[in-house]
């Protein structure tokens, strides 16, 4: 062959190589991070090396919290995973990119290879990169970009975080924070971000303190804690009838409290003879808001200052109480005792003081009161019975009575969704409720069992034998569990198993001490860094999704417009750029033609839409539809069509994945889509040629459908090719233009126009059989329903 003739060949290679360069190329596989390799010097390493020999290890999710980890590129298709504490000196020198601002998560940045430019190949990634839990780090440049769903999005610089030291040579020191959720404070907290962080400090022989410091961003900042030294000087002499033999043979945690309050009782006449003048001279005073850079009224320092109060008064107490002779001695020994009884786990057997059905008020209904309606029919009819006869002769022209309407007579009905056990009543030791259901019974059936006179009890697992002491103007008012773990129930001696969820009663549950074990960390079990899988959900037999959580849109079914999502606000990566959105409701699949029907028999003939589609049936999407008759059909219901930002945000179901199969351990566009290869590709014999009924494929992790595939589906926003601008804030699309924009892909599309972030666009008047839509809303039209 001529060189001439391979010329074009050699022309195209480049082209070619680029094509096939996919988002896989831009990403590091797992299997390239080698373990157990010597780490080797590398200029201004943000990781101490303490030890002689560091060796690589295997990436694991989550990270660990204040420890630094550094991706290190050995070859193109070696990478090496190196952990240990922060470099401060070098820390200072890196750039922060932080994950949430940039909408990343640390299980995606750690597969993602980073870039100082776009013009870069997959093979000229950045050598080192170091992560944290919140931020990502660059030694080299302010920039970095990344490659995802087929385009360059860039991640911008923010400000470095700040490091918190803690530095003390008090053996024994405690310090929790109050300020963030965190289990143990290290001698080392980072990342912190930049404003006032308090903590509460403890040690043996110190009085208890409540410290605060504020961190400006980029630096190290050190906390030196002053804990006041307990004076255990005898001042004043006081007796007491608990001797140090009770301490040591009470057997339970109840014990030795009452223990504890009898030593209380006896010393309080006391009290007052000790001067806490003294006591005011050591203790540190309270931090002014000025010096710690926020106002009086800022949350984390009102939080700080009922602490600080808090702990005051409990340390003067101990204070005056280590300086009454032998009753100190017998304090000391007691509040060793109480730690010790605490730190132990416990289980308890508890009978129910009464039961409750917990209704679900999405499943209620008016239905008439039939006893009612009896009732009301043999009053009227014995009203009519005992009514004086007229036998007066009447004008035949007048016109016969008309009976009057009868009164139709309802009663609010709402299905049991569980049951609530109460426990205890208030101020009792155990006063908590639980709520939920047990296997093999409904909750209608479980209510009845336990109501019908069955013996039933619980045994209750608590993490610590730890209660809550709660004070009133000094004086103990009770002691109440709230670490409450697993619910066993037993009924007639047969152990059930439960699911549900423990409820504290409010006086117990606003304590600050609860709400820190309530809102602590809780870890997930370390494993091996691979992509993010997606969660399907169960679906009932119409496609509504049944398995919700707390980050899960609520799916709701309205009479007038359809089932659908309820969308939070949110925050989404969109055509490379961060974007924030308002709530919003979005139909969970594309219209059906049963539900164009129902809706056209109910609005003015004049502005009925024809339905012109050609695949029918009742769950098959509408299709043949012109933009300009899909947006009049959705504003007919209160709605409109979606937004392109909105139409992506819901489909992509808060990941960063354009294609949802990606996310699956087994990637398959066909358990999502109905597309080229499994419908048109089929022929026009086969019953899968064509559009297919609504919610036949999994769902996204918010149980929406069909969002890749089956019908493309039209968006608000017009189309512009010179269009670049994107709002901040819920974009709308270009402001020039007569196109409009469509998405999803259809069942005559290849795989990889089925990817979330591709678009198309059409003139409005245009209608084809791959076209369909859906409708969104405002969120506050479906608020109380």
């Amino acid at each position: 062959m001529s060189l001439t003739r391979l010329l074009p060949l050699l022309l195209l290679l480049p082209i070619l190589i680029w094509a096939a360069d996919s988002d896989k190329n831009f990403r590091v596989a797992p299997t390239m991070f080698k373990e157990g390799v010597l780490m080797e010097p590398v200029a201004n390493m943000a990781i101490v090396k303490k030890e002689k020999m560091i060796l690589s290890e295997s990436p694991m999710v989550p990270l660990r919290p204040n420890i630094m980890f550094m991706r290190h590129k050995k070859g193109p298709k070696e990478y090496l995973w190196f952990t240990g504490p922060v470099d401060v000196k070098n820390f200072e020198k890196l750039h922060a990119f932080s994950l949430a601002d940039n909408y990343l998560r640390p299980a995606e940045v750690m597969l993602l290879r980073f870039y100082g430019s776009q013009t870069s190949r997959a093979f000229q990634d950045e050598a080192d990169i170091y992560f944290d839990r919140e931020y990502i780090y660059s030694p080299r440049v302010p920039k970095l970009y990344f490659r995802k769903n087929g385009q360059w999005q860039m991640i911008q610089e923010t400000e470095r975080p700040g490091i918190i030291s803690i530095k003390s040579n008090i053996k024994g020191l405690e310090a929790i924070s109050i300020s963030v959720p965190m289990k143990e404070v290290p001698s080392l907290v980072y990342p912190v971000n930049p404003g006032m962080y308090a903590f509460s400090l403890s040690a043996p022989n110190y009085l208890p303190y409540v410290d605060a410091i504020s961190v400006p961003g980029g630096s190290m900042v050190e906390l030196k804690p002053q804990l006041p030294v307990v004076d255990t000087a005898s001042r004043v002499k006081a007796t007491t009838t608990v001797t140090l033999h009770a301490v040591t043979v009470a057997k339970t945690l109840e014990e030795t409290e009452h223990l504890f309050d009898v030593l209380t009782r006896d010393v309080q006449t006391s009290i007052e003879k000790v001067d806490t003048n003294e006591f005011d001279k050591i203790y540190p005073p309270l931090r002014k808001p000025l010096l710690l850079g926020v106002s009086s009224d800022d949350s984390v320092y009102v939080k700080y200052r009922n602490r600080y109060n808090g702990k005051r008064e409990e340390a003067k107490l101990y204070w005056r109480m280590n300086r009454m002779g032998s009753a100190s001695a017998v304090n000391v020994a007691l509040r060793r005792k109480i730690d010790s009884l605490q730190a132990i786990p416990h289980k308890v057997s508890l009978v129910p003081t009464s039961i409750e059905a917990v209704n679900d008020e999405k499943l209620c209904e008016d239905v008439i009161d039939s006893v009612a309606m009896r009732e009301q029919a043999k009053q009227d009819s014995i009203a009519k019975a005992n009514a004086p006869k007229d036998t007066t002769v009447k004008d035949s022209t007048a016109a016969a009575a008309v009976p009057a309407e009868p009164v139709i007579k309802t009663k609010r009905v709402c299905r049991m969704a569980a049951v609530r056990i109460n426990y205890g009543k208030k101020g009792d030791r155990y006063d908590v409720s639980w709520v939920g259901n047990a296997e093999g019974y409904t909750a209608d059936s479980l209510f009845a069992l336990l109501t019908s006179g069955a013996s039933s009890r619980a045994f209750i697992s608590i993490e610590r034998n730890k209660p809550v002491w709660i004070y009133h103007e000094g004086d103990l008012k009770g002691r109440h569990h709230y670490r409450y773990q697993k619910h066993e129930l037993v009924v007639n001696d047969k152990p059930l198993q439960s699911h549900g969820a423990f409820e504290l009663p409010q006086y117990i549950y606003d304590e600050p001490e609860v709400q820190e074990w309530l809102n602590r960390p809780i870890e997930e079990e370390a494993h091996k860094v691979q992509e993010p899988k997606a969660k399907a959900l169960r679906v009932d037999e119409s496609g509504v999704a049944l398995d919700v959580s707390m980050k899960v849109p609520r799916v709701i079914r309205d009479r007038d417009r359809g089932t659908v999502a309820l969308i939070d606000s949110g925050s989404f990566r969109y055509k490379g750029k961060v974007v924030s959105l308002s709530p919003f409701a979005i139909h969970t699949t594309e219209v059906t033609q049963q539900f164009f029907k129902d809706v056209m028999s109910k609005i003015d003939s004049t502005k009925r839409i024809k339905d012109r589609s050609s695949f029918t049936g009742a769950r098959h999407p509408v299709h043949n539809i012109t933009w300009n008759d899909a947006q009049s059909f959705c504003k007919a219901i209160g709605g409109d069509l979606p937004t392109e930002a909105q139409w992506e945000f819901a489909g992509r179901a808060d990941n960063n994945e354009g294609a949802l199969w990606n996310l699956d351990e087994n990637p398959d566009p066909g358990a999502y889509a109905i597309y080229k290869a499994n419908s048109y590709s089929l022929g026009k014999k086969n019953p899968a040629y064509g559009p297919q009924p609504v919610s036949t494929k999994k769902s996204n992790a918010w149980g929406i459908f069909d969002m890749s595939g089956n019908v493309a589906e039209w968006t608000r926003d017009k189309y512009f090719m010179f269009s670049v601008w994107v709002e901040s804030s819920n974009p709308t699309g270009a402001m020039m233009g007569s196109s409009k924009v469509y998405k999803g892909g259809s069942w005559k599309d290849k795989e990889s126009l089925l990817n979330l972030t591709e678009r198309d666009d059409e003139d409005p008047r245009y209608w084809s059989d791959a076209i369909g839509f859906r409708c969104a809303f405002p969120r506050n039209l479906f608020e109380g329903k």
